[in-house]
């Protein structure tokens, strides 16, 4: 600490720290955030109130901007929610033009696209102007991104950011833009319309409270004011903050402040008591945000009763996947501590007791009711159980035979695909808009996607492309189908829209890979695809066959196993496949624990020899020692496997045995089939020599017992 400074501007409670505050407290994920952003990974930072993402936010970018990354820092509180929507995406760019000083005239920009979306010019500005006019890395920080919440038009900014992740796929420009998001609030939370695909990009970075040992920064400040019982005096405040970062600055704040030395225990209590358990504390602002998040929400009951049995001792593990868990966390309540829930403080502990807990929570009025009222709903239930849903019903075919009727009854591509989308809309007539396509000819299918203003049928196109895009076959036709519907979809101004089209795209790119042979190159697109969407069978099957021609039989049947879990009516096409490959069927049949599930498909995956009336040792396959198209070898006798390989591969017959030489032969084999009977108790009898050379075995293929 400088000496000319005062101890009390040692500590800040509150507010955001400086770069080179003396005060500031380096935890991990100061390095995570550093390490990832400087990679180009998208991150986000989702913690309570109060724990110092701003302080970590306002550090990172200070290194990055020593290693020449450029970085622009947004704080959205600043722009404000009482604005329209075009007045909020220009308060965006705005600063991202001051902040990265860019050389544009941003008035005229703007209003040169005033017929686009203003989500369009945000992600045009994105790629036009920031990375056009900066050659290097650019980070951009979007702070306290919970103000969006109560937005309308929040779900397509986030769509937005998603898109400029997604677009590295197809335009490599964009690996050099990278954002951060830091806010109170879920990942989940952040896209509200559970209609389009949740905000799942980026890596969440935990901003856990300080340790003791790197507290210690704080603790010297201390001294400095309190001598030698400087560490008793904080390890008194650590008992009760368990290193929060604003609950412990302040109490290390006020302690100096009092300019006194004669600190005990029992007073640091009294300090605790004064500032955020007495009735004047009420109103202190760490606590009362904790107080406002819990009663604004809808699941308030619910998430108290979880409350209760943290503080009350229960042991309740964590679940990363649990919402109410996360919203606990995110107001402040309760934190992981080796995979268990705890309260976050003592004080915390203290101030949200079970008194507190008891006066919170609502009364079940609802529950009370319904126990009065149980009768008289089950009687009217009676009544109705067989009256409403088929009225319901009755509307749904309704309705859907009028989409049917309009499909129909026209040429036009545009009132097709409105009633296509109406009847994919539809629960439990998807199949029914699939049958109505494929009744088309292969030249109106076609003609579907050619459409002279796509905006015109706009989401229904969406939504018909995604009902129809996953079972086209890999043929010529199917992939003419998958290059059209992402050609119209790039001309709509929908995120979604692009990116499906994107995942269409790299999709054909992986089968026209695989068609040459170029099995790894098609293995590289089809991931790129699934990123975009890790839900499309016809990917992933298609990904299985490249493996399976890469040899890669494990990866192979792991993708087939995920094909069957996804739309087991692919598994004709899976089965297919597999038996059509006799190294992949035998690799599955010897590795059946590694993928049970797709195994249960193939009961008979071992050859079962005929029976004979002599004692007949266990088959012996062998390939045949002639180059030609179907060799052969010459047995000694004729039991055949009823096992008989789909492809045109070498055709296996058994062979008998032979007396027992002095000292057999032990031939090396890598795999073998499971044994389907006893061993022989004599050997298979030497083979006699081959005519001609016999042909190489394919690369990991097993050696035949």
């Amino acid at each position: 600490m400088d000496k000319e400074s005062r101890p009390a501007d040692f500590f800040v409670a509150g507010g955001t720290l400086r770069p080179d505050a003396p005060s500031y407290v380096k935890r991990p994920a100061d390095d995570e955030l550093f390490h990832l952003a400087s990679a180009g990974k998208f991150c986000y930072v989702l913690t309570p109130r109060q724990m110092g993402k701003s302080s970590l936010m306002i550090r990172t970018a200070h290194r990055l901007q020593q290693d020449e990354v450029h970085t622009a820092i947004i704080d959205l509180t600043k722009i404000g929610t009482d604005v329209s929507v075009e007045q909020w995406y220009l308060g965006l760019i705005t600063r991202l033009k001051v902040q990265l000083a860019l050389p544009v005239d941003l008035d005229a920009w703007w209003t040169e696209r005033i017929s686009l979306s203003v989500v369009q010019r945000f992600t045009d500005f994105l790629h036009d102007v920031v990375l056009a006019e900066i050659a290097g890395p650019v980070v951009i920080f979007i702070d306290e991104i919970d103000t969006t919440l109560n937005l309308a038009f929040s779900d397509d900014f986030f769509a937005a950011i998603r898109f400029t992740y997604n677009a590295r796929a197809s335009d490599p420009t964009y690996h050099r833009l990278t954002f951060v998001l830091l806010g109170v609030t879920t990942p989940a939370d952040l896209v509200k319309d559970r209609r389009r695909t949740p905000f799942n990009i980026g890596q969440g970075i935990d901003l856990h409270e300080f340790s003791r040992e790197d507290a210690r920064v704080l603790q010297r400040g201390l001294q400095a004011t309190c001598l030698e019982k400087g560490e008793p005096i904080f390890d008194r405040i650590f008992y009760w903050t368990n290193g929060h970062p604003y609950l412990t600055q302040k109490l290390c704040l006020t302690v100096v402040e009092e300019g006194d030395g004669s600190w005990t225990d029992e007073r640091v209590d009294e300090l605790v008591d004064s500032l955020f358990l007495s009735e004047e504390a009420r109103k202190e602002t760490n606590l009362q945000f904790v107080r406002d998040s819990v009663n604004a929400s809808p699941q308030r009951r619910k998430l108290l009763s979880l409350y209760r049995d943290v503080h009350e001792g229960g042991e309740i593990p964590e679940d990363e996947r649990s919402l109410d868990q996360t919203r606990l966390k995110l107001f402040g309540l309760v934190r992981a501590e080796k995979g268990v829930l705890k309260v976050r403080s003592e004080i915390y502990r203290q101030a949200f007791n079970l008194d507190w807990i008891k006066a919170n929570t609502p009364t079940d009025w609802t529950r009370r009711i319904a126990v009065i009222s149980t009768f008289l709903v089950v009687l009217l239930a009676v009544g109705l159980a067989w009256l409403i849903p088929r009225q319901r019903e009755q509307a749904a075919e309704a309705r859907a035979q009028a989409f049917i009727d309009s499909f129909q009854s026209t040429t036009s591509a545009e009132v097709r695909i409105s009633s296509l989308a109406g009847l994919f809309d539809l629960p439990g007539y998807e199949d029914q808009a699939r049958q109505l396509f494929r009744g088309l000819s292969s030249e109106d299918q076609l003609a579907l996607f050619d459409l002279a203003d796509p905006e015109e049928v706009g989401a229904q196109l969406t939504t018909v492309v995604q009902g129809l895009y996953a079972d086209l076959e890999d043929d010529g036709h199917g992939n003419a189908l998958l290059r059209a519907m992402a050609q119209v979809l790039r001309k709509l101004e929908d995120p979604i829209a692009v990116n499906l089209a994107t995942e269409i795209e790299q999709w054909v790119e992986g089968r026209g890979h695989y068609a040459q042979r170029g099995y790894q190159q098609a293995v590289d697109a089809y991931e790129v695809a699934l990123r975009l969407n890790d839900h499309n069978p016809g990917t992933r099957f298609d990904r299985g066959r490249a493996f399976a021609g890469l040899e890669d039989y494990y990866a192979a049947q792991d993708d087939f196993e995920e094909v069957v879990r996804l739309d087991l009516e692919w598994l004709s096409k899976v089965k297919e496949f597999i038996e059509g490959d006799p190294d992949l069927f035998e690799h599955l049949g010897t590795h059946r624990d590694a993928n049970p599930d797709l195994a249960t498909h193939f009961p008979t995956l071992t050859p079962t020899p005929t029976p004979t009336n002599t004692p007949t040792p266990k088959p012996t396959w062998t390939p045949s020692p002639t180059n030609t198209s179907t060799p052969t070898a010459t047995p000694t006798n004729t039991p055949t496997p009823t096992f008989t390989p789909r492809k045109s591969t070498p055709t296996f017959t058994p062979v008998p045995p032979t007396p027992v030489p002095t000292q057999p032969p032990q031939p090396k084999k890598t795999e073998a089939p499971p044994p389907t009977q006893p061993p022989p108790t004599q050997p298979p009898p030497t083979q006699p020599p081959p005519t001609e050379p016999p042909p190489s075995p394919r690369p990991n293929t097993p050696t035949p017992a």
